[in-house]
Formats: C-alpha cells, structure tokens, sequence
C-alpha cells in the first residue's frame, strides 16, 4: 500500500535509526538519534505555525482550546486566534536547529522533510511503529506530538490523511 501511494504521488518520509527496507524506498530517510523523534515532530509543528499552514477551521472546531486557554492562560483573550497566537509562542524554541542538534542529523534535512509535512495539508498520513513509541523513556510523546501534526494539519479522518485503526482495517481477501 506504501509503493501504491508513492506511484500515486505521495511522499515517504521514514524516521528510523536503521535503513530498514522502507528506509531503503523513502524519499527521506532521517536517522535520529533514538528518542529524539518528538524534537523533530514539534520542530515540524512550529515550521507549520510559522507559516500558517494549519487548519484554522479544524482547530477551532475539534481542539479544546478554550478549556486551554481556561487551564494555561486564563487571562488571554478567548478566541482561536488568540489560541493560535499562543501556540506560537508555546512551541518557539523548537526551532529546526534544535531537532537537528537533538536528532543529530543535519538541519537540512529537518527542513527539507519538516516543508513537505507542512505543505501537506489534509492529506498528511503518519504512524508510528512500536520501536520509537516504547524503546524510549516517555515513547509515547513520540505518538503525541506526531499526531499533533494531524491535528494542525487537520488530517485526522481525511481522503489521504490518517484515520482512527478502526476506521480503515485492512483485511486481505
């Protein structure tokens, strides 16, 4: 299913310390340093922040930014612009120079995948496979951040974006 979707025109990028076979057939293969996965995924989500590339719509209609707003910032202005505009400041020290120094891959290819997840817009489709999310001491921060960019992409249960499992089961004939 992976090749159909790259003959279709899709981009894999692979986030594995080894060149496993998947790696071998990515467009990108970055190989982090392992449990830095989440510097690299909050780096995307600032790179998509920064640009305005999320889904305004998505977010004020399926995120609890109030209740957010409420806990963090119970003085700020509650709107999801203003939610948006704290955000920004919540993840600025993410930078593209942070998740390469924490990944220790070159800031080049942080930037050059990180475009392609933030131009990706509702067809952004992610999963996580078992060695990021419980090798590492607070593994599973890798499944939450990665879906965080989902969720400012607004690709959660989209044509081409990612699904809940049980939504799109495969089941071979």
């Amino acid at each position: 299913r992976i090749l159909e979707g790259m003959m279709d025109g899709a981009k894999l990028i692979v986030i594995d310390p080894r060149l496993s076979n998947t790696a071998s057939m990515a467009d990108h293969w970055l190989p982090t340093w392992p449990g830095s996965e989440t510097a690299l995924f909050l780096s995307w989500a600032k790179i998509i922040l920064d640009k305005d590339l999320y889904d305004k719509k998505f977010l004020n209609e399926q995120v609890n930014w109030k209740e957010w707003l409420d806990a963090i910032h119970p003085d700020a202005e509650k709107s999801v612009d203003s939610f948006i505009s704290l955000l920004k400041e919540e993840y600025a020290e993410y930078t593209p120079e942070f998740a390469a120094k924490e990944c220790r891959i070159p800031v080049e290819q942080v930037i050059e995948a990180g475009e392609i997840v933030a131009n990706s817009g509702s067809q952004l489709c992610t999963h996580v496979w078992r060695a990021a999310s419980i090798g590492n001491l607070g593994g599973w921060q890798v499944s939450r951040s990665l879906h965080f960019l989902n969720v400012l992409t607004g690709s959660v249960g989209t044509v081409g974006g990612t699904s809940p499992n049980s939504w799109s089961k495969f089941k071979p004939e």
